[in-house]
């Protein structure tokens, strides 16, 4: 989080106010989307659903690993109980790409459609300005939503699919085989996006995310939070300036404990542009834990650690260490073998079922010695085959032990 974002002294400049808030938020909401897809991109983690394990730094971590997937857990439990006891809505506005593509949509059918656009599907209706009801417009903005789908879609599926196979996939160099199993999650990740970003945008966040849910839950007034200065109220008659301005059409001069703010600072600069005008402060700033605004930068960040108490930052060490346990005991991927030694073992295994065919077809019930002889014979067809295998000193000891058991049950039958 910027270290503007602590700054909440009013400034009292009379030159025009730039947005203190807006490019600082969208450099870290722009930085966490790329973060997002970089991840999995580089190999720092990804899903291999496959062998059924995780890929974290190079190392295969098996969904059996009970240490890491148990750390892995209480981190995603606790992280976001820690960012809603300190930071409030703050991941919300400044970091969750959902966020960043809903603001970019709203704007984009703006500039398309009309200033009072609607078309979410939480909204009042299809709202469009008659002037800008043109198929043309449609159709642009329809496409800007698909082509965003189509990039966007590429995420998910780093990190479910090697990079090397997707990069394969989006040049149209990918086999067959892989093009196939490929194109319809594609498909399916491009189709919910484009509907997400059309039609849903802040729907999902008010009733589907899980994030947001919890935070309704934890949410306490101590923590960040956009704060109102009620002695100068009278400044704020028939101005609805920072309500107008709101991402999530809240009253910013009235925040109650429902509301879904999002800790976005665009209501503090809309105000704070409103009144350089004058060359007086604006009526709103970020305030964290009960201090007034009147507080030292080291004030403030003692109130933003003191949110974070004991219990919560030890289940997170916890789970921390259990992670970095978990990948250091988890035990070593056997190595895969490549085509051309499959294709070895595929030979030389049927050139022995071939050879033995005879000893392994005497292999019945009542004659065990056919079994023995049956096992010598592919042992030492392995051995003449393939003398320099490592697995060469067993199949000697193979052929030695079933020829005398063989040996041994043919004697017992002549006595």
């Amino acid at each position: 989080m910027p270290a503007s974002i602590l700054n909440t002294e009013p400034t009292t400049s009379r030159k025009m106010h730039t947005n203190k808030y807006r490019l600082p938020r969208r450099t870290v909401q722009i930085a966490t989307l790329l973060l997002i897809s970089l991840i999995p991109a580089v190999g720092l983690f990804r899903i291999d659903l496959p062998s059924a394990s995780f890929q974290v730094l190079n190392h295969q971590i098996w969904w059996s690993n009970f240490f890491f997937i148990s750390g892995l857990a209480l981190i995603i439990a606790v992280v976001p109980i820690m960012t809603y006891l300190s930071i409030g809505a703050v991941w919300c506005g400044w970091a969750c790409p959902q966020n960043l593509l809903s603001e970019w949509a709203n704007n984009l059918t703006y500039k398309f459609l009309g200033k009072r656009a609607d078309v979410r599907v939480d909204g009042k209706g299809m709202v469009v300005a008659a002037t800008k009801n043109r198929l043309v417009n449609w159709m642009i903005l329809g496409s800007a939503f698909m082509a965003a789908a189509l990039v966007l879609a590429l995420v998910p599926m780093l990190l479910f699919y090697p990079h090397s196979d997707v990069w394969a996939f989006v040049t149209f160099s990918a086999s067959p085989k892989m093009t196939e199993s490929m194109k319809y999650p594609y498909y399916f990740l491009v189709l919910l996006i484009f509907i997400d970003i059309a039609f849903v945008r802040y729907f999902f966040c008010d009733y589907a995310c899980f994030y947001r849910m919890g935070h309704i839950l934890f949410k306490t007034k101590d923590a960040l939070h956009v704060t109102h200065d009620a002695s100068r109220s009278a400044d704020c008659a028939k101005c609805n300036y920072c309500a107008t301005s709101c991402v999530t059409a809240i009253e910013p001069t009235d925040i109650k404990v429902a509301d879904h703010c999002i800790g976005c600072g665009e209501c503090i600069d809309a105000c704070d542009r409103l009144h350089d005008k004058n060359g007086t402060p604006g009526l709103l700033r970020f305030e964290i834990g009960k201090r007034g605004s009147n507080t030292t930068l080291g004030q403030k960040f003692r109130e933003f650690f003191s949110r974070l108490n004991w219990l919560i930052g030890s289940v997170f060490l916890g789970g921390v260490i259990m992670m970095a346990w978990g990948i250091e005991t988890q035990a070593p991927p056997q190595t895969r073998l490549s085509s051309a030694q499959l294709q070895k073992i595929q030979f030389i295994a049927r050139s022995c079922d071939s050879r033995c065919a005879a000893q392994i077809s005497s292999c019945k019930g009542d004659n065990i010695a056919g079994c023995y002889r049956a096992s010598a014979c592919r042992c030492g067809c392995k051995l003449q085959l393939d003398p320099g295998n490592p697995s060469s000193g067993s199949w000697h000891q193979c052929v030695k032990k079933y020829t005398s058991l063989a040996e041994a049950l043919d004697s017992h039958k002549r006595n």
